[in-house]
């Protein structure tokens, strides 16, 4: 009897993990990679809107590199430069902390009209700091592709696709220089 219940919760444990991987493996697949050809009058700005490639480096590995430099952007509403980010820690959001501020209505109005392009400068400084001594290298791209690959709302999505291209062949735009 016991020997019969280990053997079906062995089973039904493999048929999990089974499934898991099964569906890992298909989010992956269908989640389609942007066009990379993007005409150069559609180019966004170059300290802006940029892809990262490595020649010779596997998904695996790009994917190692995004998930481990993807810990220092921030997320959510982030006054303050985060001072400590365990080593061992994953790809996770960060709680929203909302300050009350000492700037007024004013300065508040004035900080959601730059939040957005803040908080993008803060993302790609902190991205091209951790990946560029790796050997990536930055390739223009557009508003819209870039907006597509950078989904704060599905990190691990962001990660792999990015990581897909930085694997793939050599994007066809401009490479930047650093």
């Amino acid at each position: 009897m016991i020997k019969l219940f280990g053997t079906l919760v062995m089973s039904a444990t493999a048929l999990i993990f089974t499934c898991d991987a099964g569906a890992q493996e298909a989010s992956t697949a269908s989640e389609r990679l942007p066009d990379l050809n993007v005409p150069e009058k559609q180019w966004g700005d170059d300290r802006k809107y940029v892809i990262l490639h490595k020649a010779g480096v596997n998904v695996a590995e790009a994917e190692t590199d995004f998930g481990f430099c993807w810990r220092f952007l921030p997320h959510g509403v982030q006054r303050r430069a985060p001072s400590f980010v365990p080593w061992r820690q994953g790809v996770v959001t960060r709680p929203v902390s909302y300050d009350v501020g000492t700037y007024g209505l004013v300065g508040a109005a004035i900080g959601a009209i730059i939040q957005g392009p803040l908080e993008r400068s803060i993302r790609q400084s902190r991205l091209y700091a951790c990946m560029l001594p790796r050997g990536y290298v930055r390739y223009r791209t557009s508003e819209e592709v870039w907006g597509y690959l950078n989904d704060d709302a599905d990190p691990q999505k962001s990660i792999r696709l990015q990581a897909r291209i930085a694997a793939g062949p050599v994007p066809p735009t401009a490479r930047m220089e650093p």
